[in-house]
């Protein structure tokens, strides 16, 4: 395996070697299965570091020329894999098939609620605390507003990821506006209506209406202590034959558990085995406040079977919608040519001023101020709900995220729970719309810190500990009786 190097052109060496391998893979010299040499062979017979071979090959994998094998040990060409028709949906078939039910209808009410000034929120997730260095300041740090600023970008996120063991080569990553628009994205190339995916159940509302609302089937696997049931998974995938499984393994919203690594790499062995690819979602990774960040879906597949997403919307201006998603070439060229001209470009200011945000700096501290900041925010609220544990409330202590997923006493009834407490100005978002299909859910309510101040919280704690007693069963009856605004 000849290859050339040219150290005066401004092309990295890396990247040299890696376009030199991969033009030997595509031009058919080297074939599928070829065992490439160590990185430490060619390193020195290339007389460059091996750290700049780690480099190359990484590239490769991103592509998707290349895997990494245990048993055997070694790099080989990857296998071509089989192209996918590029289905797109007639605009007549984009006609709204789902009528939302009422409890959609509550998320979205309530959601829309969160900024209500005589309301105390504490059920939308909203980022919006300034911290020592004002983002304001980098609106007019910036000198372009053309094309380059979209593949600027997009090198920046490769950084970014590569700092969490993500490595991400140039044709597998594209912009988009927010994360629900990579879905829509997905649906409208690869799914048609009456074709079944599978999600993790609790869920967002919003995640799943993106596929209802095309007319395909949702079908939901429970959440256990460690993410996915991975059990009642392996029934599920020969009985529905699924396109794709949708899954948030870091800091799930709303339940806010981490999937462990052992989880993760039986659900990609599960997945690839029956041949589904994953959808998998990380927009809450930077509000991680404890433990080791564990190996993402995307950077443990050796098959490329993960479609990785991302968002900024939490950790950049608000308003300022960027997203993005990581994967195969193929699926990432495809939803490019369905991204118009036109739209990118009205997110070029808005990539210019990220792009500035991060090549100052001021990204990453901004995400270390979050991080401290929502700490605290999540050790306070967890402390100032320690009266209500004793009075049977449960929740687990989550690592990162913004919410608290709790358990009612057994004796609370949650319709009345809500109705008191939104009485006294206090939301959060009843369990059960997290449930698409309402078999379960009734008896936990999550509980978003995100955007309620420390009186705030302490007041909503107040009220809630005052409703919980009013909703037993048997008190909750008695209020009903003398109330008609609480009868069911």
């Amino acid at each position: 395996m000849e290859i050339k190097l040219n150290r005066n052109n401004n092309t990295p060496i890396y990247l040299q070697i890696k376009n030199a391998i991969a033009q030997l893979i595509l031009s058919g010299q080297l074939p599928a299965s070829f065992k490439l040499p160590s990185e430490r062979s060619i390193a020195d017979d290339l007389g460059v570091s091996r750290t700049t071979m780690v480099r190359a090959y990484q590239e490769l994998i991103a592509e998707g020329l290349v895997i990494v094998s245990a048993k055997p040990k070694g790099y080989f060409v990857r296998e071509a894999a089989k192209k996918t028709p590029m289905r797109i949906f007639h605009p007549l078939a984009k006609m709204i098939r789902y009528t939302y039910t009422d409890k959609e209808n509550l998320f979205d009410d309530l959601f829309s609620q969160s900024g209500t000034l005589d309301l105390i929120s504490l059920a939308g997730i909203n980022v919006n605390v300034a911290e020592e260095e004002d983002i304001t300041y980098h609106y007019n740090d910036f000198v372009s507003l053309d094309d380059k600023e979209s593949f600027r970008l997009k090198t920046n996120i490769r950084r970014i990821l590569s700092k969490h063991d993500i490595f991400v080569g140039e044709k597998n990553i594209q912009l988009v506006a927010e994360t629900t628009q990579v879905l829509e994205y997905i649906s409208q190339l690869y799914l048609k209506e009456g074709d079944n995916i599978i999600v993790e159940e609790p869920v967002v509302a919003s995640t799943v209406n993106v596929f209802r609302n095309r007319g395909i089937n949702v079908i939901c696997v429970r959440m256990t202590e460690n993410g996915m049931d991975l059990d009642d998974l392996e029934k599920l995938l020969p009985l529905y034959q699924p396109k794709f499984i949708y899954t948030m393994p870091n800091l799930h919203n709303p339940t806010g558990i981490v999937m462990p690594l052992e989880h993760r790499m039986r659900l990609l062995t599960i997945a690839g085995h029956w041949g589904v690819p994953i959808i998998e979602e990380n927009s809450v990774r930077d509000f991680r406040y404890d433990g080791k960040e564990l190996p993402s879906l995307y950077a443990l597949d050796n098959n490329q079977m993960v479609l990785y997403i991302d968002t900024f919307t939490l950790t950049f201006l608000p308003g300022n919608k960027i997203a993005y998603v990581v994967g195969p070439p193929e699926p990432i060229e495809m939803i490019g040519k369905l991204i118009s001209t036109g739209q990118m470009t009205i997110y070029k200011m808005s990539h210019a001023m990220l792009n500035s945000f991060i090549e100052s700096g001021a990204f990453e501290r901004r995400v270390q101020f979050l991080q401290r900041y929502y700490r605290q925010k999540r050790d306070y609220l967890c402390r100032r709900l320690i009266p209500l544990v004793e009075k049977g409330l449960k929740f687990q202590i989550p690592e990162g995220g913004l919410c608290l997923w709790c358990k009612l006493p057994e004796d609370v009834n949650e319709t009345k729970l809500f109705a008191l407490c939104k009485q006294r100005g206090v939301l959060y978002m009843p369990g059960s719309v997290f449930f698409p299909y309402g078999y379960s859910g009734s008896g936990y309510i999550r509980l978003c810190f995100s955007s309620a101040s420390e009186q705030q919280i302490d007041r909503a704690v107040e009220i809630l500990d005052i409703t919980m007693e009013l909703s037993k069963d048997n008190i909750g009856r008695r209020v009903c009786e003398t109330n008609p605004q609480f009868r069911e």
